[in-house]
């Protein structure tokens, strides 16, 4: 089994990226969004331009057992406690991986106005607590970013 992902060339160096819809009954969401693959990342965690593209209150999420720190610092975090990927997988349908899907949220009005842009243009992360389930391949010159099982 492939989820095919693809290189999004606006970062520099170009960076790998997959698509999954994200769905909450809990929450009434389900929407397509643009995950950075980050091993970096212990968790997968929706960030600030995601949480507006998907009017998520985060006031009605339940707080995170420890917030998260990164670059930008530590951020509120959030926890989406029924969230579902949905994968697209090489045989055309959808494939499900179901995750305790955290949000943060930075604090916008404590940053200067060039941070500020900054933070809401970062992506979403897919992180290893996904990842780990799949074997990464990753080739720039090939143009292949998949996720294989």
């Amino acid at each position: 089994m492939r989820i095919k992902g693809f290189l999004e060339r606006k970062f520099d160096p170009p960076a790998p990226f997959v698509k999954a819809i994200l769905v909450s009954e809990e929450l009434k969401v389900s929407k397509l969004v643009d995950f950075h693959i980050d091993t970096g990342a212990s968790a997968s965690i929706i960030l600030d331009k995601d949480l507006r593209y998907l009017k998520l209150d985060v006031a009605t999420l339940r707080k995170a057992e420890r917030n998260v720190g990164g670059i930008g610092g530590v951020i509120d975090t959030r926890v989406i406690e029924d969230a579902n990927l949905m994968f697209r997988i090489d045989d055309g349908s959808l494939y499900k991986e179901r995750l305790k899907m955290l949000v943060g949220r930075h604090n916008l009005m404590s940053l200067d106005a060039e941070s500020r842009r900054l933070v809401l243009v970062m992506p979403s992360l897919l992180g290893r607590d996904i990842l780990r389930r799949y074997k990464l391949i990753y080739n720039e010159r090939s143009d292949e970013v998949f996720l294989e099982r």
